[in-house]
């Protein structure tokens, strides 16, 4: 069973690196400063982490600074939490292909959207979330040090063995602050 799920996987990568050398994208440092939209790709697996997810938002939305938000919940139902936002586009298992490709037109849009910047927030490396990010249009990425698919992003933070959602959100904001675009 394991070598077909590899076999899966393996199919995807490739179909991912297929689509990436159509891909076009604006790559450009942004800072926070500047940012008008931001998209965060998230792994909804644990739901302690939804708090600091809404936190994060709720600060966005404070400075004028639109939030979109894509989840992946790896299970077949999705928690309630996660059902009755607007701002949060979530996917489940179910709704992969055979190669683990998610097939919803929601994503479409939001691999489409130029982003200023792209947070991503894939801890387990999921493969899903990371079709999603490396297919992304947005201008700047930003990705966890601890995946495996450095390639896909124009900067990494190092966050340790820690899986702590706050740390990293912390750590990018404190980042993405001292970063000075000249505008």
């Amino acid at each position: 069973m394991e070598l077909f799920i590899n076999f899966r996987l393996a199919v995807g990568r490739s179909i991912v690196k297929r689509r990436l050398k159509k891909n076009y994208r604006i790559k450009k440092f942004n800072s926070l400063k500047n940012a008008h939209k931001i998209g965060i790709v998230w792994d909804g697996s644990n739901i302690d982490y939804f708090k600091s997810i809404t936190a994060f938002f709720l600060e966005m939305q404070e400075k004028g600074i639109q939030v979109d938000i894509v989840c992946y919940y790896p299970g077949k139902i999705l928690p309630d939490e996660y059902t009755a936002l607007r701002y949060i586009s979530c996917f489940k298992r179910s709704d992969l292909n055979l190669f683990f490709i998610p097939h919803i037109s929601d994503l479409d849009e939001f691999i489409d959207t130029p982003y200023e910047i792209l947070i991503d927030i894939n801890f387990n490396n999921h493969f899903p979330l990371y079709f999603v990010s490396a297919l992304s249009k947005a201008e700047f990425k930003i990705g966890a040090g601890k995946t495996i698919n450095h390639n896909t992003f124009d900067m990494t933070i190092e966050i340790g063995n820690k899986e702590d959602i706050s740390y990293y959100i912390d750590q990018v904001r404190h980042y993405l602050e001292m970063i000075n675009t000249g505008v």
